[in-house]
């Protein structure tokens, strides 16, 4: 069990380097003979885990099958890209960055994730009338005084509270009482 998981995460590693060289090459325009060597070993990593994962079975073998398909789609898209577009040459595997810890997790930014529209939104639209849809900045603004209103009277309420502690030397006879 111990030999698949080790073999099995370093070429997760290898496809999460892959995938994050592949997508900074599509940005940048350059560095897809990195991604291209990254799937190569990244294959050639799920490949040494093959057997271990034979002998498993069960979810860990179609985990594995889901996974090298995937790695397989990626290695073939980003030979196929290099030799449309980027023409740069794969690099010498002694030159490929090591797989390092960091990279046994793909980690992505849920910033995307939060602030991605529902799905819901798109189907409770028609729900609401055009009407009050129109409304929803007016409503934002009055909303945003009312608690403007209250952090403001909070506000003035501890002022004065603090005034009046002042008046009589309070907060400074509680801070000597605390502070020993």
């Amino acid at each position: 069990m111990l030999g698949y998981h080790g073999k099995y995460f370093l070429a997760l590693a290898y496809f999460n380097m892959c995938q994050a060289q592949f997508d900074e090459a599509s940005k940048k325009g350059k560095g897809m003979g990195i991604a291209m060597t990254q799937g190569v070993v990244c294959l050639e990593s799920f490949e040494a885990a093959r057997p271990f994962v034979n002998q498993l079975g069960g979810p860990y073998k179609t985990n594995f099958d889901k996974k090298i398909a995937e790695c397989g789609v990626l290695c073939k898209k980003a030979e196929d890209e290099n030799k449309k577009i980027y023409y740069e040459s794969a690099m010498a595997r002694a030159e490929l960055p090591k797989a390092d810890p960091q990279n046994f997790a793909n980690l992505s930014s849920l910033a995307d994730e939060i602030n991605k529209t529902p799905e819901l939104d798109a189907k409770l639209r028609h729900l609401v009338p055009p009407a009050v849809r129109a409304m929803q900045e007016e409503l934002k603004n009055v909303l945003q005084g009312l608690v403007q209103a209250e952090f403001s009277k909070i506000s003035t309420y501890d002022e004065q509270m603090n005034g009046f502690l002042k008046q009589f030397g309070l907060p400074n006879a509680l801070h000597s009482l605390t502070a020993n």
